[in-house]
């Protein structure tokens, strides 16, 4: 039996109409909107039900003819055990790594430090003559350039995303115009700054909130590059968006799909009709993650990496679920690796181009989520931009308004189902105090939850 034995004619054609006197029977006067939709941390209502969009264009990545990069931190601050986890990452199926800095938002209390010439000419030579992707993040701009220094001796060049980002770093304006024009001039592929909004979704913000900053951080690196002279194509090339995907599937990717249109929107006002495809990289969302019976941490992160692999993420990293209690162990860092390599070799989902083109309820939630972004983002400008909100105190006042206004809700093995006794979590070493990025602290779900 295949598809085409069906006929299409054994079902009538059902109305809306139809179907709503049916749902009002059922619901025996109950309140449709009460029973039936329900609405997004950012007010957005869901529907039950929703039409085919047959028009719809895909919403692809950057590069289509090949899966998603499988990036795994380098993150132990004991910088032999760090090496040494790149190696086992490399030899296990990775084909990225994200050099997380002790000063990074995305650290989580772990990270890497140390002297940056030696850092960065150990690690050229443990990368040397891989194909990966190499991301740093949360490093200084002196940094980035003594990697793309130590690397450019290598005889096959990594794709670098040097993760330059004047609004999270601290680094001033001529140190980012600077080391984008020795960056870009180094000649790696990858991208050179990052637009990123995971600090505003670890401490609590909404999906929009988080969009929003992610197209001011987009903008304010345009606004700052063209003075120095860069035109806004140069610059749009060079850009990654970063984005935390949690165990919300839809939303996840509809928040994926969303910045796409955003990057679109922004390229166009740049007067740019055929915008490049943006660069956008994931990573599982730190405040999913419980202390509380933690491995449940690992079906979250496995909802979060297939909600960012269908909604188009060009790389994903996965936190492993151990992450709350210590330095995750090399059991923690190989379920959260191969969390996505079973997604890849055995689901084939990286075969896939946009699944959710077409379908009503996540193309609905994507275009109501980039309009309300834009909103926001357009509160933002008028602000005075990211770093004036920043200054200001209006950024972190906004999240925390989000943050309390959420709906705790229960949590499978913190609040609900906990379990009687907790089992003792293997670590490899102990986390230091986690870093706060513009103005805001991470704070987990569970931390907060009733």
């Amino acid at each position: 039996m295949n598809i085409d034995s069906l006929d299409p004619n054994v079902f009538a054609p059902v109305s809306r109409e139809a179907w709503l006197k049916l749902v009002d029977r059922a619901l025996k006067g109950a309140d449709f909107q009460e029973a039936l939709v329900s609405r997004t941390d950012d007010g957005i209502a869901i529907e039950p039900l929703y039409a085919r969009r047959a028009d719809a264009a895909p919403l692809a990545r950057r590069h289509t003819d090949r899966p998603w990069i499988v990036s795994q931190r380098m993150d132990d601050p004991d910088i032999e055990r760090a090496f040494i986890q790149l190696g086992d990452d490399l030899a296990k199926g990775c084909t990225g790594i994200s050099l997380i800095s002790k000063a990074s938002p995305s650290a989580c209390g772990a990270g890497v430090g140390g002297n940056i010439e030696t850092l960065a000419a150990r690690l050229a030579a443990a990368v040397s003559g891989n194909s990966i992707s190499l991301r740093l993040d949360g490093f200084s701009p002196a940094f980035a350039s003594a990697s793309a220094s130590a690397l450019g001796k290598s005889q096959h060049l990594p794709t670098m995303h040097f993760g330059l980002d004047v609004f999270a770093s601290g680094s001033t304006v001529q140190e980012l115009t600077g080391s984008f024009e020795r960056l870009r001039d180094a000649g790696f592929a990858g991208t050179l700054f990052n637009a990123d909004g995971r600090a505003v979704h670890n401490a609590g913000g909404t999906e929009a909130q988080e969009l929003a900053v992610v197209a001011a951080a987009l903008v304010g690196h345009l606004k700052l590059l063209d003075k120095a002279g860069f035109a806004p194509e140069v610059t749009l090339n060079a850009a990654s968006l970063c984005l935390s995907a949690d165990q919300n599937q839809y939303i996840t990717m509809a928040k994926a799909r969303a910045a796409r249109l955003l990057f679109a929107r922004i390229a166009e006002l740049c007067g740019i009709s055929e915008p490049p495809a943006a660069h956008l990289y994931m990573e599982t969302s730190y405040r999913m993650l419980s202390r509380l019976d933690p491995e449940t941490n690992i079906l979250r992160n496995t909802i979060a990496v297939f909600s960012a692999g269908t909604g188009g993420a060009d790389e994903i990293s996965v936190l492993p679920h151990s992450l709350t209690h210590g330095i995750p162990d090399p059991l923690a860092r190989r379920l959260a690796r191969n969390t996505q390599t079973v997604l890849i070799a055995e689901s084939h989902l990286d075969h896939v181009v946009d699944p959710a083109a077409g379908a009503g309820g996540i193309e609905a939630l994507t275009e109501a989520l980039a309009e309300k972004a834009w909103e926001i983002f357009g509160g933002i400008e008028r602000d005075g931009g990211l770093a004036g909100i920043i200054a200001s105190g209006r950024l972190t006042a906004m999240v925390a308004e989000a943050r309390t206004n959420r709906a705790t809700k229960p949590i499978v093995g913190t609040t609900l189902f906990a379990a009687k006794a907790e089992r003792p979590v293997v670590v490899a070493g102990e986390l230091g105090p986690v870093a706060e990025c513009m103005g805001l602290t991470p704070v987990r779900l569970d931390e907060v939850a009733a």
